[in-house]
């Protein structure tokens, strides 16, 4: 059976700094890929987290816009995001109506085996016992580990009944290890630097051979510039800017700009701050905007008549 895998969407629209408009058009960008892939496969499994949140209406419809288009057998099940508590999880009030919309859709929130694959959603994931299973692949949610902070959420020795674990979780195809592979998610969840490799799984149940697949679909990019007139907006990518000066230049950048992601003071030196006794509060303030600020002396003139009109 040709398999298709994909996990970690993580639908959520009003995220902070990200336009509603553009954020839609791109998971609808995402759903016309994967459809193009359903024609090459047999099956399309969901690994979890297709909602970031308990979803609200607008990113329902986006769902069910994707349920109805569906024309393959598709398996979904959930991940930490779609958990209520330890061993339930919302989209256990959704199997119905998902069925409803499109039959070829089944939502798993149980043990349930297919050929020789085993499938454990997240809710049950604290809970099973590797003796019940005996398929040679495992499809779950699960964290893995990646050093030194991220900690793996379960004993992995668990998984190693399994020949092949394909995943949903880690949001990095890189992040694979041990027998776990993890697609990643097929769209940035968070701003970078620079685009990212984003994609998901095929995979072959017989032989157990899988490859990456790539996709190229808009990210979140956040940049660092110097210049208000550096922040150019874009429409394919969605960039976000860092705008680094002096103090005096910044105050002056409208804050409610919609590509300011934030203000960061340049420091030009790496200078302690070095205070006495006698020094008034003026000096002070002198000495912190030359030295740790860097403004030049016409600048720290002017920042102290502000600071005399108001002392």
């Amino acid at each position: 059976m040709k398999i298709l895998f994909s996990a970690d969407w993580h639908i959520k629209l009003g995220q902070k700094s990200v336009p509603r408009k553009w954020a839609t058009n791109r998971y609808e960008l995402l759903f016309k890929e994967l459809y193009k892939l359903e024609k090459t496969v047999d099956l399309h499994v969901i690994g979890g987290d297709i909602f970031d949140r308990i979803p609200t209406l607008d990113e329902l419809s986006l769902y069910f816009q994707y349920i109805k288009g569906i024309s393959i057998k598709t398996i979904i099940y959930p991940g930490n995001h779609e958990a209520l508590r330890k061993t339930t999880t919302f989209f256990s009030n959704l199997k119905d109506v998902t069925r409803a919309i499109n039959p070829l859709v089944t939502i798993l929130d149980d043990y349930y085996k297919l050929e020789d694959m085993d499938f454990i959603p997240y809710n049950k994931l604290k809970i099973f016992d590797p003796k019940d299973f005996s398929g040679r692949t495992l499809f779950t949610h699960v964290r893995g580990e990646i050093p030194p902070h991220v900690t793996p959420e379960i004993d992995l020795d668990q998984l190693k009944r399994w020949e092949l674990v394909i995943a949903g979780d880690l949001h990095s195809h890189s992040n694979s290890q041990g027998n776990i592979v993890y697609p990643g998610s097929p769209v940035t969840t968070s701003f970078h630097r620079n685009p990212v490799d984003t994609g998901v799984l095929l995979f072959d149940s017989i032989t157990l051979n899988w490859s990456w697949l790539k996709l190229k679909l808009p990210q979140l990019i956040r940049q660092t510039v110097g210049h208000p007139d550096q922040m150019i907006e874009t429409h394919y990518h969605h960039t976000i800017y860092e705008l680094e000066g002096d103090v005096s230049e910044l105050v002056k950048v409208d804050k409610d700009n919609k590509l300011l992601d934030k203000k960061l003071i340049k420091r030009y030196n790496d200078s302690a701050l070095i205070l006495t006794p006698e020094m008034t509060l003026e000096d002070e303030l002198a000495e912190y905007l030359q030295f740790i600020l860097g403004l030049n002396d016409k600048k720290v003139k002017e920042v102290l008549g502000v600071f005399h009109d108001y002392t």
